[in-house]
């Protein structure tokens, strides 16, 4: 632990790790300042506590508990930024081992970052998580990447703000891009999400297009339940890690964290969703989609501890949600350039037309991407949010 100072401003942080006793009394304070910042925000919807500091009732593993497997192959520290005794901004800072032997870079992040709309706050706060990356050899910080790595998307939200709450997009104040450009901290990429009306008719060509390539290829087409769960993780993961291998900041997944994402998925999941093609026999892609529970997760008057109550509704109307979102896909690279991504998409809406869901978010999908942008406008996807990813050296 550690305290950084700037008597003009009486401005400190405090840096902590979270293995000690102490160090989980600031992690409270830590997630508990993200309720009084977004207070009076309706388009904010937390995260439940208990994603961040776990929940064993629940089976909910705490991104910031010491047992995250992220934690096998990283190293973290936290920041809060005081005035006086007055809590005005957070982030943490960390060094994904895994991401840097992946991508043989130097690079270090910065995530969970919030700040009341004061650049000198966000300076202190990102110059202390550069101080500690740089004490670890890193060369560049980037971000923010907010946790679960691979999960959560990356980079501030730079349009969007008056867009649907999704899961695991995170809602952050609109001047935040304006505090870390003066903080030197510069755009390196964009990242997009689209929302398609599932009950918007199909294009003729579209659907004929779907059908020719199920016929050519011979695709078979699967459900969740076609496979013992084990069978279906293996293929998952291999899928997931060919496909997204060299999409910007992607780090491949080891066995035990894919197979506790998906089990962490089951609380939640509507397996009819779920989308998987083989190609003489060979898994060739999946497209899944998991319900909204943001809509589930909406603050509960100004009752401040009712996670439980946020939790329970989270899981019993999982459900009743209207809309979902693509989040985990996948076509091996052998496969890819057949038209597969479309005949799942196809399939898959036709599930959920089904299964009475009115809305669909696709993304995160990168700005280069030319080929997957094309395909979810071809499927009369609506721009809904834009992240920016940014970076300065370290060096």
């Amino acid at each position: 632990m550690s305290d950084t100072k700037n008597n003009q401003q009486e401005l400190r942080v405090l840096s902590f790790g979270n293995e000690t006793r102490e160090d989980r009394k600031r992690l409270k304070r830590f997630v508990d300042f993200h309720w009084t910042h977004y207070r009076d925000d309706p388009q904010y919807v937390p995260l439940l506590d208990y994603e961040y500091l776990g929940f064993k009732l629940l089976g909910i593993h705490g991104f910031f508990e010491p047992s995250n497997l992220f934690f096998k192959h990283a190293e973290m520290a936290f920041f809060l930024a005081y005035h006086g005794d007055r809590i005005v901004g957070r982030c943490n800072a960390f060094v994904n081992h895994r991401h840097n032997e992946h991508w043989k870079d130097k690079a270090g992040f910065v995530g969970q970052f919030e700040s009341v709309e004061d650049p000198e706050v966000a300076a202190s706060l990102l110059d202390a998580a550069g101080a500690w990356l740089r004490s670890r050899g890193m060369e560049i910080m980037r971000g923010p990447q907010n946790l679960p790595v691979n999960d959560a998307t990356p980079g501030l939200m730079t349009e969007g703000f008056d867009s649907r709450p999704v899961m695991y997009y995170h809602y952050n104040k609109p001047y935040y891009a304006d505090l870390f450009r003066q903080a030197g901290m510069k755009p390196v990429k964009r990242v997009f999400s689209w929302e398609v009306d599932v009950n918007d008719p199909w294009v003729e060509k579209l659907v004929r297009v779907a059908e020719k390539v199920i016929q050519r290829y011979k695709v078979k087409i699967e459900a969740w339940d076609d496979r013992p769960l084990p069978e279906r993780k293996k293929e998952m993961l291999a899928i997931y890690n060919a496909a997204w291998d060299r999409n910007f900041g992607f780090v491949p997944f080891t066995d035990e964290e894919f197979s506790q994402i998906i089990d962490d998925m089951l609380l939640i999941m509507d397996k009819r969703l779920f989308i998987f093609v083989y190609i003489q026999g060979e898994p060739a892609g999946f497209f899944g989609g998991v319900p909204n529970v943001s809509e589930n997760l909406r603050r509960i008057g100004k009752c401040r501890h009712c996670e439980l109550l946020r939790a329970l509704k989270m899981v019993l109307f999982r459900n009743r949600t209207s809309g979902f979102r693509v989040g985990y896909l996948g076509v091996k690279p052998k496969f890819r350039h057949l038209g597969l991504d479309g005949v799942m998409l196809y399939k898959q809406k036709q599930c959920a037309k089904d299964r009475g869901y009115r809305y669909s978010d696709m993304g995160w999908v990168l700005e280069d991407n030319v080929m997957a942008i094309r395909l979810v406008e071809m499927f009369g996807a609506a721009p809904s949010k834009t992240y920016t990813i940014f970076e300065r050296a370290l060096i």
